[in-house]
């Protein structure tokens, strides 16, 4: 069996542009996806994506294209990189299109993404026989040089990937670990959902940065929009993230061990930390941009796909979690979305009624 993968790559943002370039010239045989044409226009015209950077090269495009099927047939793994929110979507289009012996990663899963992709693709009438799985984090930071060249800057040093349900983790981490050589298997998707920094870093930023956000002003998001105040909201969230994990009887990373384990960044504050990932050479955030409203990703998808099912794990375990809480609603309250009429309940994730044995027997076995 050849080590070179057909890769169907679904969403052509940042993300999904880098995968490509990365792994197309890597010798992988890539593909592209996008609903919306004109994302794909400057792609299709060049042929191909360049990298810069932390090495080079050229990732060329085998197909491109908004007819899913054509994308995916043949395709041996297919990447979803459309943001947690799309997921579902996505999961309807793909689920009469599969194939026995596809696998399906979601970049990243956020929280709870693969308990909400198996229900949609079970709803939808998905009868193929596929292993999903889900990362915790995107494997790379890069920024966008023009629409067909990127620079690399980071590889992230440790990720995880976790199959769903975990019991398939062996096969699933046989294809996937090879294209993600950093990249750990994790025992199931509580590992992965409960180590959803981007829930984490974003929203309590934005939200203390609000009157910026609105005004449209730019600001270093990490560098200075965390503030000691700030890294007092990040602490304690992230300190019911961890307590919520230990409720289910594992470990997951503080975030400060987390920037370490990544980045091999470790300073004694959360503000120092974040001044040293934003102007180091090599310092991921440095091309963090600010978000030009509340409807970007890191407050429209952070609260309902990271944050909230978040605090609903905590709920079913018996983990009081006031400062996720007070974030939610006060974000809420500041945007006027009602988040939890689209969020990840357990109801949607599947997981409603279930107590901390009924959701691990999920997390392992998958819904039976």
């Amino acid at each position: 069996m050849s080590d070179k993968k057909t890769i169907a790559v679904i969403g052509a943002g940042i993300g999904g542009l880098f995968a490509v370039a990365y792994l197309g010239a890597a010798g992988h045989t890539m593909r592209l996806h996008d609903i919306d044409e004109a994302k794909l226009a400057d792609a299709k015209a060049a042929g191909q994506l360049e990298i810069e950077g932390i090495g080079s090269g050229v990732g060329k495009l085998d197909r491109i294209g908004t007819d899913l099927a054509n994308i995916v047939d043949g395709a041996d793994v297919i990447f979803v990189c459309t943001g947690g929110q799309r997921q579902g979507a996505v999961a309807k289009a793909l689920a009469p299109l599969l194939r026995d012996g596809q696998t399906i990663l979601l970049i990243q899963g956020n929280t709870g993404g693969s308990l909400m992709f198996r229900r949609a693709l079970d709803a939808a009438g998905g009868k193929a026989k596929i292993d999903l799985a889900e990362m915790d984090n995107y494997p790379f930071s890069a920024r966008k040089l023009d629409p067909t060249r990127f620079k690399h800057v980071v590889t992230k040093r440790w990720l995880q990937i976790a199959s769903f349900p975990g019991n398939r983790i062996d096969a699933v981490f046989k294809v996937l670990g090879p294209l993600f050589p950093t990249a750990v298997p994790a025992k199931n998707i509580l590992y992965t959902g409960l180590m959803n920094a981007n829930a984490m870093l974003h929203t309590a930023n934005v939200m203390a940065n609000a009157t910026r956000v609105e005004h449209g002003e730019q600001y270093a998001f990490y560098s200075f929009g965390v503030t000691p105040s700030v890294a007092r909201v990040y602490q304690a969230i992230s300190d019911e993230r961890v307590a919520i994990a230990a409720g289910f009887g594992i470990q997951v990373p503080t975030m400060i061990d987390w920037f370490d384990a990544v980045y091999k960044v470790r300073e004694p504050t959360w503000v120092e930390a974040m001044q040293k990932l934003t102007y180091n050479a090599d310092g991921p955030y440095g091309g963090t941009p600010t978000p030009k409203s509340f409807e970007a990703n890191y407050v429209a998808e952070d609260v309902p796909v990271g944050l909230i099912p978040m605090r609903e794990l905590g709920k079913a375990v018996g983990v009081p979690t006031p400062a996720l809480t007070t974030l939610i609603d006060f974000t809420s309250l500041m945007t006027g979305d009602k988040y939890e009429t689209h969020a990840r309940t357990l109801e949607r994730m599947g997981l409603a009624g279930k107590d901390k044995a009924g959701i691990l027997d999920v997390a392992e076995h998958g819904f039976r």
